[in-house]
């Protein structure tokens, strides 16, 4: 397994996150994304495999476009996704827009977001564990919490 395999060979932490993310991008988004699963051609070259099965979301819940990823000082990838939207929206999406999975089984742990984002586009975690995302139809950028209560925000609605 991917993660298995960035922990066993003693990458270091950045480099556990990348291979995270870039699994996620191979095989979670390539399908959430498209309406074909994804194939062994979508995976980018290197020591990376598709992990079947990761993430895992519960059935009914609407999952993509993503729109970034992260890693949070424990380990937990962050995942910053529209819901179904499309860029060009005009209101807060209703359903929680991060999702917080566990690294290795790819199961969700925490769900928030939900009415806050209009396009949750790039997540960050700072060294202090918040969290930053930016929401490129608001044009602003909210500091939260692990939990996902909000703490700041820069920028104005237009």
């Amino acid at each position: 397994m991917l993660w298995a395999e960035a922990v066993a060979s003693g990458a270091p932490r950045g480099g556990r996150a990348l291979a995270v993310g870039l699994a996620l991008a191979a095989g979670g988004l390539s399908g959430a994304c498209t309406s074909r699963p994804p194939a062994a051609d979508d995976a980018p070259v290197g020591p990376y495999e598709v992990v079947d099965g990761w993430p895992r979301v519960p059935e009914g819940m609407v999952f993509g476009p993503a729109l970034d990823v992260a890693v949070d000082g424990r380990g937990r990838v962050l995942v910053s996704h529209a819901a179904g939207r499309a860029s060009g929206n005009d209101a807060p999406i209703g359903e929680a827009t991060i999702l917080v999975f566990d690294p290795e089984t790819g199961e969700l742990l925490d769900a928030w977001g939900e009415g806050l984002f209009v396009y949750p586009h790039g997540i960050e975690v700072d060294r202090d564990g918040f969290v930053w995302v930016t929401d490129s139809e608001q044009n602003r950028v909210f500091k939260l919490t692990a939990e996902g209560k909000v703490v700041m925000t820069l920028g104005e609605v237009p």
